[in-house]
């Protein structure tokens, strides 16, 4: 045997030992992930539910739970926010927890929620983050990029300046995009 056909030959026999290993872990990839939750528990996730589908209903559009958003925010804030966040999200849920299910007046209350945040109180800061997020993982999600906004599959020119009313879509070619 020559030295050619020896190296061709082992490196045939070392794929074909590790042909099974390198198509199993690629076929696990594309299992489902586990439909349990990572940072919520599943009452926070029920109210994180109800939230968010406060900031984005259900109107022509799918609302934001409708489109996964809860469980975008749920992996986000289990991988990406440092432990003191994570604090206070919790926090901050629990604190409105009681409020928000009594109250008749769903918008009202967020709406106070958000001004306390947006002024520096500190004890709703919280909200901004579930705010952020909800908008992301809503406008990223394949509902709110394609029924949400007007979707252009190839962008082309950036067009600075576009007329726009009440009725207008967020437009597509203008349009930021976040990928987390």
């Amino acid at each position: 045997m020559h030295r050619r056909e020896v190296l061709e030959f082992g490196m045939m026999a070392t794929t074909h030992v590790l042909f099974p290993g390198i198509i199993a872990s690629f076929i696990s990839g594309c299992e489902k992930p586990e439909s349990g939750t990572l940072f919520f528990t599943t009452g926070e996730l029920t109210l994180l539910k109800d939230l968010i589908d406060v900031i984005l209903p259900a109107t022509g559009t799918a609302s934001a739970s409708q489109s996964g958003t809860h469980l975008f925010i749920d992996q986000v804030f289990a991988k990406c926010l440092e432990p003191e966040q994570q604090a206070l999200i919790r926090e901050g849920l629990g604190s409105v927890k009681k409020r928000f299910e009594a109250s008749k007046d769903k918008i009202g209350l967020l709406n106070e929620i958000d001004e306390k945040a947006y002024r520096g109180d500190k004890e709703m800061r919280w909200f901004i983050l579930i705010k952020q997020y909800t908008l992301i993982g809503f406008f990223t999600s394949k509902e709110g990029t394609t029924q949400a906004s007007n979707y252009v599959p190839i962008p082309g020119e950036y067009k600075g300046e576009i007329p726009s009313n009440d009725q207008t879509l967020n437009y597509g070619l203008t349009a930021l995009r976040y990928y987390l």
